[in-house]
């Protein structure tokens, strides 16, 4: 095959996946062929099917004709919720259809200002245009176009891939290849085209460009590139690649060209792509800091020289690294090399969570740019992994923790519980099940809490749901701080952004005048707080001294209550610590939601029962093991008097009482 005329290559970077930062494996390729001799273009794809392609207003309409005939044909009437919902809306309000059709080009513009920074802006683009991809979809299913993610239910084996790459009804990618792929192939100097699989989601779209482009211009030398690639898309191509090894590709450009020679450089080449057009108001470059297989990491030194230059001639503003993880020397010596300035870029880290890790380390990267820190694959001591995930949200760096889906042991359950009911250490927290194969669709992936989940439900969902492509979250997070992020919430319009906390209300009554309905969630509060025995806490409660709460969107979000001791208690407390409780109010039940701890709730809940006692006395009991609650107790000046077993409980528990009333 080697010749001696140049080599012409087009590198290809087909859909579905984001559209907020370059790819990275196409301009690693370019970096390796640059000063070989080979001439390349390279073709984001993905970008040109989104933008040019699909999401205009004018294909928009020509879908919208589409949908309509597949309707009378009957299509949508078994079709899935989403599709058979919008089509029927569809019918029934296009006026509505055609403003958001007419309001795209916003949309995306939108994501590339300053406004993208605005909440409430940034929902309602991202809105518009997952709206309309669903739309799209509708003209193409069963197939369904989202932004990161390709599916198609029909596709469960090779022979369906092999009708679905010439389906014009259900194969959005079709005319991707005739309107923006066929252009390229008509010069006849090109040799090679060079398809990158990076994600399985662009795998359909990929092989139907390689089919396409086999029919189009048979001469050509098909190659494809991806690290989980399997014997059976070789009929697709003529050459399989691994994405982090450039030993094959140096072979195959030999094969091509024998005084080709692939060149080992260190700053991969995006000036053959559209870097102005991305989604994010901000250019962040993908790196790998593991180049390939039998390479060291990228020393920090070399790190930041890389960096300079990627800011000088890209004007590139933060790095999203796209390893699986990072090894911890890469994390001690970018900790190391950090200065006390302000950093440049910002950037992420992806870990995997394990006790070895140098904590300190870890928060000092905050000062090198690193603002978010994606968790996997935790593995041991609980208190380790516990301190790890403080120190570095203390820096103020994000916990992103990933938990793989299915079957825990004890120990991942605790952590499960810690990080559930930490959501001001652990920020955001989701479970993966990963996918069995190509065809199983993308891995899934959901929000994961297991904890005050029998409590009424707060209204809308997390912000950082929204930011769903982690380079969006990680550019939020460099303009603002993680306590502010975290607090955010989307109402269950989808549109308006609300702050935990901001409206916040304290409620001091008896148990009789608690309005209807509030006596069984305060009940299920205290139960979901897991650190009291459950058996007696409705009895209490219904005799409490007095109940203090703490309301925020009509929901109750932290309570407390002042308890008259059973008389069997106060001689079971006198009889083993000597202590005569018997004119004494017990105050406990406190329990405050996850998401609003550290907001003082609990000690101004304690504030106001403390207020409201008169001449009475009060105590606390709290558990040996409960941390949070007795250092809530000293910040609140009270002080253990005596401790004494619970048998009820099985542990040790200790008798706080508050420092003023010991001085009467």
């Amino acid at each position: 095959m080697s010749n001696s005329k140049q080599t012409k290559a087009l590198l290809v970077h087909p859909p579905v996946t984001g559209l907020s930062i370059p790819p990275w494996a196409p301009a690693q390729t370019a970096m390796h062929l640059a000063g070989s001799g080979v001439c390349f273009e390279q073709y984001d794809a993905n970008l040109d099917f989104f933008l040019n392609h699909l999401l205009t207003s004018k294909r928009l309409a020509e879908l919208v004709n589409v949908i309509k005939k597949r309707a009378k044909r009957g299509t949508f009437k078994k079709a899935e919720p989403y599709a058979a919902s919008l089509a029927a809306d569809l019918a029934a309000n296009p006026d509505k259809w055609n403003r958001k059709i007419d309001n795209i080009g916003n949309s995306f513009k939108l994501l590339k200002t300053e406004d993208f920074f605005r909440p409430e802006s940034f929902l309602a683009a991202l809105k518009n245009i997952d709206d309309l991809l669903d739309l799209a979809s509708c003209a193409f299913y069963p197939s369904r176009i989202q932004r990161r993610c390709f599916t198609n239910p029909a596709i469960k084996a090779w022979p369906a891939v092999n009708a679905f790459v010439e389906d014009r009804e259900a194969n959005p990618f079709l005319f991707l290849c005739h309107d923006g792929l066929a252009t390229r192939l008509e010069s006849p100097e090109l040799d090679l085209v060079m398809l990158f699989i990076s994600a399985p989601d662009q795998l359909m779209a990929a092989l139907t460009m390689a089919h396409f482009s086999k029919k189009l211009r048979p001469d050509l030398h098909i190659a494809l590139m991806g690290d989980r690639l399997t014997a059976d898309v070789e009929q697709y191509g003529h050459t399989l690649l691994p994405e982090t090894d450039p030993k094959p590709l140096r072979h195959l450009m030999g094969a091509l060209r024998e005084s080709a020679a692939v060149e080992d450089a260190a700053v991969p080449d995006y000036r053959g792509l559209p870097l102005k057009e991305y989604l994010a108001p901000a250019l962040v470059l993908p790196l790998r800091i593991h180049a390939d297989p039998d390479s060291d990491l990228i020393p920090p030194t070399l790190f930041s020289h890389l960096s300079k230059i990627c800011q000088q001639t890209y004007n590139a503003q933060g790095f999203f690294c796209i390893d699986s993880h990072v090894k911890s020397n890469f994390i001690e010596k970018l900790a190391h090399g950090a200065s006390g300035k302000e950093p440049s870029i910002c950037m992420n880290l992806p870990c995997a969570l394990e006790e070895s890790l140098d904590r300190e380390a870890l928060a000092a990267t905050y000062r090198a740019g690193v603002k978010l820190v994606q968790w996997s694959n935790p593995a041991g001591n609980l208190k380790s992994l516990t301190q790890i995930l403080w120190d570095v949200s203390k820096a103020g760096i994000w916990n992103h923790v990933i938990m793989p889906a299915g079957a825990e042991n004890s120990s991942d359950q605790e952590l499960a519980r810690f990080m559930a009911t930490n959501p001001n250490i652990v920020h955001s927290l989701i479970r993966r099940q990963p996918s069995a194969s190509f065809f199983a669709g993308p891995d899934k992936l959901s929000p994961a809490s297991t904890v005050y989940t029998q409590v009424a439900r707060l209204p809308g969902r997390p912000f950082w749901h929204s930011l769903d492509d982690a380079v969006y979250l990680l550019l939020y997070l460099n303009r603002y701080d993680t306590k502010t992020i975290v607090r955010w919430r989307v109402r269950d319009d989808g549109l308006s952004v609300y702050s935990l906390g901001s409206h916040i209300s304290y409620h001091f009554v008896e148990p009789q005048q608690l309005p209807p309905g509030y006596l069984d969630e305060i009940c299920r509060m205290v139960e979901a707080g897991g650190s009291v025995d459950i058996t007696l806490v409705r009895y209490n409660i219904e005799r409490a001294f007095l109940i203090g709460y703490a309301l925020d969107q009509g929901v109750i979000v932290g309570n407390s209550t002042l308890k008259r001791p059973r008389k069997e208690y106060v001689d079971a407390v006198n009889q083993q610590a000597g202590l005569d409780l018997g004119n004494y109010l017990e105050r406990g039940y406190t329990s405050v939601r996850p998401e609003y701890r550290g907001m003082g709730i609990g000690a101004k809940l304690l504030e106001g029962l403390t207020a409201r006692v008169g001449d009475l006395k009060l105590f606390s009991v709290i558990s040996a093991d409960n941390v949070a609650a007795r250092k809530m107790a000293l910040r609140n000046q009270t002080q253990q008097v005596a401790s004494f077993y619970s048998e009820r409980l099985d542990k040790e528990v200790g008798v706080w009482i508050p420092a003023w009333m010991l001085k009467d």
